[in-house]
């Protein structure tokens, strides 16, 4: 009987995972300042639409309530 054919395969040792992995904190350097500031502006924007809905809230209100009035 012949042998079955195997699939090629790679072996990664620990201390290559542990130099990707240093390698991968190198390259993201000081991203999480960056994430948080990226934080800050989402919710200031949030903020500003959030504004500008109540605003077009209150004059679809007042607009309405001119017309109801007109003869």
């Amino acid at each position: 009987m012949s042998e079955p054919e195997r699939e090629p395969s790679v072996r990664i040792t620990l201390t290559q995972v542990y130099q990707k992995l240093v390698d991968i904190e190198a390259r993201l350097g000081d991203h999480p300042k960056t994430l948080d500031d990226h934080e800050k502006r989402i919710r200031n924007l949030e903020m500003k639409i959030w504004g500008f809905a109540g605003l077009s809230s209150a004059v679809a209100i007042i607009v309405s309530a001119i017309i109801t009035k007109m003869p």
